[in-house]
């Protein structure tokens, strides 16, 4: 039942949040191509500041048994993230 890396380091649980990884990785190709366009060195580029906070939700509806509606909600976020060069040595 358990994933290969959480059975080798004796954790319960080790998936990943892939969907999560995948908006970052988006968000960082997309600041990669930000920082061609500025003329900047792509190589030399660091994260300084990564921050995700929650949005308000979104609400739609799902429509139950015997005439009952209960809500279908969302949970979005706002992910800011910096980058800089880093000084050549």
């Amino acid at each position: 039942g358990r994933c290969a890396q959480a059975k080798q380091w004796g954790w319960t649980q080790g998936r990943w949040p892939k969907k999560s990884a995948e908006f970052l990785l988006h968000m960082l190709k997309n600041a990669e191509s930000n920082a061609e366009l500025k003329g900047l060195d792509v190589d030399s580029l660091v994260i300084e500041h990564i921050q995700v906070n929650k949005a308000p939700k979104m609400r739609r509806r799902t429509y139950r048994a015997h005439g009952r509606i209960n809500p279908y909600m969302s949970s979005p976020c706002h992910i800011e993230m910096i980058l800089t060069e880093k000084e050549q040595m």
